[in-house]
């Protein structure tokens, strides 16, 4: 199967007074065209920064040190600044998480989905505006016509996340990263955006990455599960395997964290912690930095860093235990 997107060793580092800290370090994966990536792991485990990497959007004192992101093929990371901006949008959309702040307020929504289609292609403005209806059609927004000519504080939340989908859709990119498009969202409404996610990938046969802290939404949709622990990748592979097969204890620890249908607050069922906080991106523990907080952890674990090794053909994980 084709790759459209391959991330090899990518480094993004932020250099501040205090000292580096390797936001994503040394992370690798692939894409094929019309599948869907899951990316998960717990707040500030570098999820979102390899997204803002791949879109070459890190600013300062964020930095990209190292790696290859190829689209179809092509280095971004080689691009200059204005050749980027053509890329962004036409060939990578992204639907960030919260929609409020990613609208501008004071324009139409329709007329800012019909600006993504003007800056990208050469059409006429009536032309475009057609295509942002169309595109609002295409999410499932009722009354297209006339809901263009809204506002964002107009609509629910679930509206103007279909808004972001819309606009990331509307100039055919071939990848689309959604950085925890459901998070502000209740869960019904979660569902029919995973939902929404899924069909238009299979209709439009785009590559999805879906970045999320929720394993349940991953599950859902996800080919492929890669988990995020301090910058690393600590597991990848199929989502079958991951899901039912976890090799690594911070997976194992984040799956017995998900509530379970029939636990219940009469039989005092207990939802599973991982013991222990992530540790300080700045002062890394040498060896594993799950090791902390690792149940299976022996002197051997942090003594030097643990490469990523495959246990199965699809199926990689950074530990020695696996």
């Amino acid at each position: 199967m084709t790759s459209v997107l391959e991330v090899k060793n990518l480094k993004t580092y932020f250099f501040t007074e205090q000292g580096i800290i390797k936001a994503v370090d040394d992370v690798s994966f692939s894409v094929p065209k019309g599948a869907t990536l899951g990316l998960v792991g717990e707040s500030g485990c570098g999820k979102s920064v390899t997204a803002m990497s791949i879109t070459r959007l890190v600013s300062a004192p964020g930095r990209i040190v190292g790696g290859e992101v190829l689209l179809n093929g092509c280095d971004l990371l080689s691009k200059s600044d204005k050749e980027m901006r053509q890329v962004r949008g036409a060939q990578i959309a992204m639907i960030f998480q919260e929609p409020m702040t990613a609208l501008n307020p004071v324009f139409e929504v329709g007329f800012q989905i019909a600006e993504a289609v003007l800056a990208h292609e050469k059409v006429s403005k009536r032309e475009a505006w057609s295509r942002a209806v169309e595109a609002m059609k295409a999410v499932s927004i009722p009354d297209p016509e006339k809901r263009a000519k809204d506002y964002p504080h107009r609509l629910s939340g679930g509206m103007r996340q279909r808004i972001m989908i819309a606009m990331a859709l509307v100039c055919h990119p071939a990848l689309v990263i959604a950085d925890e498009p459901t998070t502000a969202l209740d869960v019904t409404i979660q569902a029919q955006i995973i939902e929404l996610l899924d069909k238009l990938r299979e209709e439009y046969h785009l590559s999805l990455i879906l970045i999320s802290h929720d394993l349940g939404v991953v599950a859902e949709v996800a080919e492929t599960v890669a988990v995020m622990y301090a910058g690393k990748i600590v597991e990848i592979g199929r989502a079958i395997d991951i899901f039912h097969n976890p090799k690594h204890p911070y997976t194992e620890g984040l799956l017995r964290s998900v509530p379970r249908l029939g636990s219940s607050v009469q039989k005092k069922d207990r939802l599973e912690v991982i013991e222990g906080m992530v540790p300080d991106l700045l002062r890394l523990p040498d060896g594993c930095s799950f090791a902390p907080r690792c149940y299976k952890r022996t002197v051997e674990c942090t003594l030097s860093p643990i490469p990523l090794e495959h246990v199965s053909e699809n199926h990689e994980v950074r530990c020695i235990h696996a």
